[in-house]
């Protein structure tokens, strides 16, 4: 896998990625918000604990129509990794 052309910063709370928003970068988030959303929905029916609400996904589902569109001005993504 290669490393995308992105500002990547570590933080000590945490990480984050600035992603291009290119068209190709846009349809793989598109690909993947939609894969997400439909395995948070799957593991919400099974009443999985610790599942999003529905503020999330609606929030999943504007992102969604956004990279469909290819309208998204920036993609910054956040995470920590445990231990």
């Amino acid at each position: 896998m290669t490393t995308p052309a992105a500002d990547q910063r570590d933080d000590s709370d945490g990480r984050q990625i600035e992603l291009p928003t290119t068209a190709a970068s846009q349809r793989a988030l598109h690909e993947s918000i939609g894969h997400l959303y439909d395995e948070l929905a799957i593991s919400r029916e099974n009443g999985e604990c610790g599942t999003p609400t529905d503020e999330v996904f609606d929030q999943l589902e504007s992102l969604y129509v956004a990279t469909a569109e290819e309208s998204v001005s920036s993609v910054e993504l956040t995470y920590e990794l445990e231990g």
